[in-house]
């Protein structure tokens, strides 16, 4: 709006000045010769118009006024025109933004209606990126688990075989049971016939026998080494499940 000051010289010469508010000129002469007709100017020229202030600030009467008539533009041009759809809730913003000098408008709800929209689309996708992420990370959980259950089994299955080959080096209890009596006995007898040698061989060398000693000295290692290597046996037969407290 523009500030003119109005000046009207009425018949009797008097000049007669006002201040207005108006969009341009020709409403400003407008309101000059409706001034002019009021104080009873002889001639038009008698009715001048100064622009004082562009782009002025007007009262709150001023915007009421001005408001007023476009409330019955919009009247006028009916519920179903474009303007009238265009501008509905506008009005009402107006009017609440004159009594209480608020600041709102249509555009500004909706831009911050697209702010919200904008700031929680933000923040689902930034939750939707933290659970494909999390997603991404369980897949990856799930395949390292099923690699070490593969590689259990596989280990199962190595020591499944492993116990089978053991199983077959392992002799049965009967078969340990005879083969711990047949080298008792042979222990025991070895040892008998290394004691019958060396008990000769100490008499012969006491009388004097060289070549019944050296005999008797080569029958008591035979059977000596017989006795070791079947107590050696006992020994590694209990060791593979023979009998137990086998010397």
């Amino acid at each position: 709006m523009n500030l003119y000051e109005i000046r009207v010289v009425d018949g009797k010469g008097i000049t007669h000045k006002s201040k207005v508010y108006e969009i341009n000129v020709d409403a400003a002469f407008k309101e000059a010769f409706i001034q002019g007709k009021i104080y009873g100017a002889a001639k038009l020229d008698d009715c001048t118009i100064q622009q004082i202030q562009t782009n002025a600030g007007v009262s709150k009467d001023t915007e009421r006024e001005y408001l007023g008539r476009i409330k019955n533009i919009l009247d006028a041009l009916g519920p179903n025109s474009y303007c009238a759809m265009a501008f509905e809730g506008c009005v009402e913003d107006a009017e609440e933004n004159i009594d209480n000098d608020f600041a709102v408008s249509m555009k500004g709800r909706w831009e911050s209606e697209k702010k919200a929209h904008e700031e929680t689309r933000e923040g689902l996708i930034g939750k939707l990126n933290d659970r494909i992420k999390r997603v991404a990370e369980l897949e990856a959980e799930v395949q390292k688990a099923r690699q070490m259950e593969a590689q259990a089994r596989k280990e199962a299955a190595e020591d499944k075989i492993a116990l089978e080959k053991a199983k077959e080096k392992i002799l049965p209890d009967n078969v340990a049971a005879e083969l711990t009596i047949m080298l008792r006995k042979q222990a025991d007898e070895a040892a008998k016939e290394a004691l019958y040698y060396a008990d000769r061989m100490a008499a012969e060398v006491e009388n004097s026998v060289p070549v019944g000693a050296s005999n008797s000295a080569k029958n008591f290692h035979k059977y000596r080494k017989a006795q070791v290597d079947a107590l050696r046996l006992l020994g590694a037969l209990g060791n593979i499940g023979g009998s137990e407290n086998d010397d």
